[in-house]
This record gives C-alpha cells, structure tokens and sequence, in this order.
C-alpha cells in the first residue's frame, strides 16, 4: 500500500504530464485531499483560481485525480464520477 505521500508525489507527477496538453494546466489543491476504499484522492484546480479565488480562474467539470493505493495508477475522474463520491461534503 502506498503511502500518502507517495500517492500525492504520483499525482503531481501525473499533472505535470498532464500540463504538456493544450489546455489550462491543473495543480492539486491541498484543501481537498483524502484516502478512501483503498485510494487516495487530491483535488486539482487552476493554478490561477488557487491564487486568485476568483471565478472567472476557475476551471470548471474536472474532477479529483485518483491514485489506486495498491498500484500507483492514477487517472483522472469526471465531475459527476468525483461528485457521486461525495468526499468532501460536511
């Protein structure tokens, strides 16, 4: 089983990749990161969004990157699949 810093060290690595797209490039945001079910999850956003808190940075319809704790695969989820997870809500 990973540990949790190597699974945050996996998804940095996987957006840094990521980032080599076209497109807006996503960071994690340390406010929204979990374990659960035997995977780490790490919220990401614009890094201008983090920064600024302003809507108009904010990219909308990403959701969580997804690190399997087992075998260190790491993907990305949709909005719905991540919102259906409800991690986060109080």
């Amino acid at each position: 089983m990973l540990s949790f810093e190597q699974a945050a060290e996996l998804a940095e690595e996987f957006l840094a990749e990521e980032a080599k797209k076209p497109g807006i490039p996503l960071v994690l945001d340390e406010e929204y990161q979990t374990q659960a079910g035997g995977n780490f999850y790490f919220g990401c956003q614009s890094a201008a969004y983090l920064k600024s808190h302003q809507i108009s940075d904010m990219i909308i319809g990403t959701g969580y990157v997804c690190v399997d704790g087992e075998t260190g695969e790491v993907r990305l989820l949709g909005a719905l699949e991540s919102a259906q997870l409800n991690l986060f809500d109080d």
